[in-house]
């Protein structure tokens, strides 16, 4: 077999497996930044939304102070505000531990996807080799043989 056809097979695979493992490295940094990007809205949702509970409750305590009493219905308001931003807060913690979770998987999927991809053209640099080898092992220079 020609040693430059098996050198460039050789070099079109390692390149072919290189080009496979960088692509897969860059989607899984996409999912991982995806997964920042996720953590960062969720605090910043949670932030939001204790603030419009501290709004809430302080409206309600100046009106309480404006009117010169203390009134069970303001008490009851402000818990009916407090649990309600609770469960806002416990819903929004889940969403963003889903999308932190969906994103974490979506880059092990990419790795994983990679490392297939690398070994699929592997064995098909392997395979096209030994199929030329095969094709060409009898045609060798000088060769008398006629069909």
């Amino acid at each position: 077999m020609d040693p430059f056809l098996i050198a460039f097979t050789a070099f079109s695979t390692i390149n072919q497996m290189q080009n496979a493992s960088a692509e897969a490295r860059n989607r899984a940094q996409q999912a991982k930044s995806q997964a920042e990007n996720a953590k960062l809205m969720g605090l910043e949702r949670h932030n939001q939304r204790l603030d419009q509970l501290s709004v809430a409750l302080s409206t309600n305590a100046a009106v309480a102070g404006f009117m010169g009493r203390d009134d069970r219905s303001i008490d009851a308001i402000n818990r009916r505000l407090r649990r309600d931003a609770g469960t806002d807060v416990a819903r929004n913690t889940m969403n963003t531990l889903n999308a932190i979770a969906s994103s974490n998987l979506e880059a092990a999927v990419a790795r994983a996807r990679g490392t297939n991809q690398q070994r699929a053209i592997l064995l098909d640099g392997l395979s096209s080799g030994y199929v030329n080898h095969l094709r060409f092992k009898d045609v060798t220079p000088g060769s008398t043989e006629t069909t």
